[in-house]
């Protein structure tokens, strides 16, 4: 097995590499911002198995998230994986990230709060917990019900300590 990890900039440019169309990031419920994202793609052999994406807000954080793992590749893994990679990749790492977690098809709040939990982020209760990098307006318009938002400071040396563990 052959995995590697590409950058693509667009929505149309992963639909292309992926062999099909695909919702936009606002069709599946994440905030409309989403849409703009670039994508990590992770390939298995020559084949596009799963991606995540990331769109740069500012010297102090991006937004990340919209990440799917074909089916016949869920639970091995691999979703951790190439999100250590973006949150790692060198336009990345000294970043606040911030997340969206938008549960799709069968995934579950649970597990996915699961994954960002054992990565490092913190939930995000208030624009308190987010006013040092993000404007209020946005914040809100990011806010959704039936949605939960994440946020992972960088300290450098945690970090490490989090990548020996994995």
């Amino acid at each position: 097995m052959s995995l590697y990890i590409d950058y693509i900039l667009t929505h149309e440019g992963l639909e292309s590499i992926w062999g099909s169309e695909l919702p936009k990031a606002s069709e599946k419920g994440y905030p409309g911002i989403y849409d703009k994202m670039c994508y990590w793609v992770l390939f298995e052999d020559g084949v596009a198995i799963a991606y995540t994406s990331s769109l740069v807000m500012s010297d102090k954080y991006a937004f990340v998230g919209n990440t799917y793992v074909r089916r016949g590749w869920r639970n091995k893994g691999l979703h951790s994986i190439l999100l250590e990679y973006r949150n790692n990749a060198p336009h990345m790492k000294n970043r606040t990230k911030i997340t969206v977690i938008n549960p799709t098809e069968e995934s579950k709040m649970h597990h996915l709060v699961k994954v960002v939990r054992r990565l490092g982020y913190k939930k995000v209760e208030t624009i308190d917990d987010v006013s040092d990098i993000m404007p209020e307006w946005l914040y809100h318009s990011i806010t959704q019900p039936d949605q939960e938002i994440w946020r992972l400071d960088y300290d450098i040396a945690g970090y490490s300590s989090l990548i020996r563990k994995c």
